[in-house]
């Protein structure tokens, strides 16, 4: 009867969750606990839902909160907010995240106000491959998808139990945060090699900790949290806790947040860590049939190696060219070529300047890009994203299909 009643409510309201529309996954039960912090199903819950107001889970947004360096009155976690550790890092984070959002976040948001929306047609999937943990840019420049579907290499990881008798780990903790960030703050992407190191430790040990810093940090309050694999159907699967996650033999391991964002609206944001080469999604049917029943998406592309430049990225890029109503990529993204070589027919608009990678990926010059660039013309960006991150080396470039 009660999977009856979420079910109903599920479809009622279209909160697919990570589940497509035409999927209707069989939930696993989960048992709650405190160490991995897991929001427990319950009336209250549903309720708000149903009237889509904010959620209201007071220990997860608490913890949440404590991994962000947000100072709070809930009592929950008081032992640790009153250590030297958590008060250092809370005032100095706080004046770094203050400066980053009065100047970048700024100029995201207008950017994502008077271009994106003006060309890219709301689409219920925002699809963000080789994402890392970056929800940051994914919310702010698509403040109105219901889905995030982001995919990477690094571990999903575990929430950070705060134990009273371990708040002398705490300076650790907060350092290893500090040190992560680094690259997206100030460069606008995460660096994979750094990624690999800074998020494989006991103390910060898969991309959750990021995750709920960006979404707090940028004002949504965090509904649940919960272990996922995809099974060999294409269905998502629910797992007791995020040791078992670690624990577990699969292709695909994930975690599913919902959260209601600062104008209270309901949202889903699922990260999967795989292997997205052609090697790995060729044994990952069940992940391949994950993605097909996404239905039409639209992906975002930023510092994604220039990966799917490559031939044995095939499968990923085949997924979001005939997926995707639009792309909206840095160079390293899908290199130019495919797009004009595609079944499909695309026209385009360009932002920034085309110029040569940087020496790490100079090998992926596009002699097509560039001229295109140079023959169509491209508008200010205004701010540096990418590789090429300062302004006036930067470009962007909206690939709209057309039917």
């Amino acid at each position: 009867m009660y999977k009856s009643i979420i079910s109903i409510l599920i479809v009622a309201l279209t909160l697919s969750a990570c589940q497509t529309n035409s999927e209707k996954t069989e939930h696993v039960k989960t048992t709650v606990t405190h160490k991995d912090s897991v929001a427990k199903p319950s009336t209250d819950s549903l309720a708000l839902h149903t009237n889509l107001t904010p959620c209201k889970n007071d220990s997860l947004n608490a913890l949440a909160n404590l991994m962000s360096g947000i100072a709070d009155t809930n009592s929950i976690y008081n032992y640790v907010q009153t250590t030297g550790a958590f008060k250092s890092f809370s005032s100095n984070f706080n004046k770094r995240w203050m400066s980053f959002d009065s100047t970048r976040l700024t100029n995201l948001h207008t950017f994502s106000e008077n271009e994106i929306s003006k060309v890219v047609k709301k689409q219920t999937t925002l699809f963000y491959p080789f994402s890392g943990p970056d929800i940051l840019h994914a919310q702010t420049f698509f403040p109105d998808a219901d889905n995030y579907v982001m995919i990477g290499l690094e571990p999903v990881g575990s929430l950070p139990s705060f134990n009273k008798e371990e708040t002398d780990s705490l300076a650790t903790y907060y350092n290893l945060v500090n040190t992560s960030l680094n690259a997206i703050l100030k460069f606008s992407f995460f660096r994979t090699a750094s990624m690999s190191k800074d998020l494989k430790n006991a103390e910060v040990d898969g991309t959750l900790h990021l995750l709920f810093l960006f979404l707090k940090r940028t004002g949504n309050s965090i509904c649940s949290a919960k272990p996922v694999i995809i099974d060999s159907m294409g269905k998502t699967v629910y797992l007791n806790s995020f040791i078992e996650l670690k624990k577990i033999k699969s292709p695909t391991k994930g975690v599913e947040i919902k959260l209601t964002d600062k104008t209270n609206q309901p949202k889903t944001v699922c990260y999967f860590s795989l292997n997205a080469a052609d090697g790995g999604l060729k044994y990952n049917k069940g992940f391949m049939t994950y993605l097909t029943n996404m239905g039409t998406v639209n992906t975002y592309l930023k510092g994604a190696s220039y990966l799917m430049h490559k031939s044995y990225f095939s499968m990923v890029r085949n997924v979001i060219l005939n997926q995707s109503e639009h792309v909206i990529q840095d160079d390293s993204g899908i290199a130019f070529h495919y797009f004009t070589e595609s079944s499909s027919k695309w026209n385009y608009v360009f932002y920034g300047s085309y110029l040569r990678p940087i020496a790490m990926f100079s090998q992926f010059y596009q002699a097509d890009l560039d001229s295109t660039y140079k023959l169509q013309g491209a508008k200010p960006i205004g701010f540096g994203i990418g590789y090429n991150f300062r302004d006036k080396n930067s470009n962007f470039m909206i690939a709209n299909k057309q039917h």
